[in-house]
């Protein structure tokens, strides 16, 4: 069982590496990972530039109480807050990608049939897919660490404390289980749907939903937080509909569950982290592509355009 749920997973990761619109995706998110750590710092090297002009023009009209720049304080990690946005957009998408493609492959190619008519089971060949979607999605990660964690080393010019290795370590492994999510949802509907074209379209109905309706009830008291990842610590007005709105969906609002998180690791916020709603989603989402799975009938025709 172990040596074909091994085989699938294999094979799963070398039709990815084949697949040109998961490459590009890959090569963009992957540079914006990169990236990430220059675009913080440059922001940031503008604030103290701007803050310095504005010190320089108070101490020539003779104001003596100057306030400290704020950003002097804000730690290392800070800079790679974009990040957040990235995987929220980008990484989401992706996943999506590779889930729907990891099945929907057998199914346009009309050799479903064949592998459940052979002696692997349903469970172990659903197994196998998970198995190479995580592999694939966990590298991806590993790989973005490195390039964060390098570039961070580069700018700074000297390395991460163990604490802050660890909370940026922390920070991609919460964007794998966010990550996750979405490939196992975007598998889940390659699985049960009779048409390719719904196949992709649902998951990302799903993703939109997740991604900016439940959001946009939940934050509407704070505008600035659909994509912003620093916290806004400005007082919101007072709405009954949005308050009552926030007080029952956001505890199982996924999206805003990981940008919280993602948030308090890049800033050193002493927050905690909402990592139970990411968790669950990804446990119902799992198991519904087991159960997907189960009632997958082999005898029907295969998908539709």
């Amino acid at each position: 069982m172990f040596f074909t749920i091994a085989t699938v997973s294999k094979s799963e990761i070398r039709s990815l590496i084949r697949q040109k619109t998961f490459v590009l995706m890959l090569a963009v998110f992957l540079f914006m990972a990169s990236f990430s750590a220059y675009i913080g710092w440059s922001t940031k090297n503008t604030i103290r530039s701007v803050y310095a002009q504005t010190v320089k023009e108070m101490t020539a009209q003779g104001i003596k109480e100057i306030p400290n720049n704020p950003f002097l304080s804000t730690p290392p990690l800070s800079i790679l807050k974009n990040m957040v946005v990235y995987v929220f957009l980008i990484g989401s998408l992706m996943a999506i990608i590779i889930g729907h493609s990891s099945f929907i492959r057998e199914r346009r190619a009309g050799v479903s049939k064949i592998i459940f008519s052979k002696s692997i089971g349903k469970w172990e060949f659903v197994l196998g897919k998970m198995g190479g979607i995580f592999l694939a999605l966990m590298l991806i990660n590993v790989i973005s660490f490195a390039l964060s964690f390098f570039s961070i080393t580069i700018i700074f010019s000297h390395f991460l404390s163990i604490s802050e290795a660890f909370n940026l370590l922390a920070f991609y492994g919460t964007s794998l289980v966010y990550m996750l999510f979405f490939a196992y949802l975007g598998l889940f509907f390659a699985i049960v749907s009779k048409s390719e074209s719904l196949a992709l379209l649902a998951p990302v109905m799903f993703w939109i939903f997740i991604s900016f309706v439940m959001p946009q009830l939940t934050s509407a008291l704070d505008p600035t937080a659909l994509l912003n990842p620093t916290s806004i610590q400005t007082p919101a007005p007072q709405n009954n509909f949005f308050q009552i709105a926030q007080s029952i969906i956001h505890p199982f609002s996924v999206s805003e569950s990981y940008k919280s998180i993602g948030r308090s690791l890049l800033q050193g916020d002493s927050s905690s982290y909402p990592l139970f709603p990411l968790v669950v989603y990804l446990i119902v989402v799992a198991g519904s592509c087991f159960y997907g799975v189960k009632q997958f009938n082999i005898c029907e025709a295969e998908i539709d355009q």
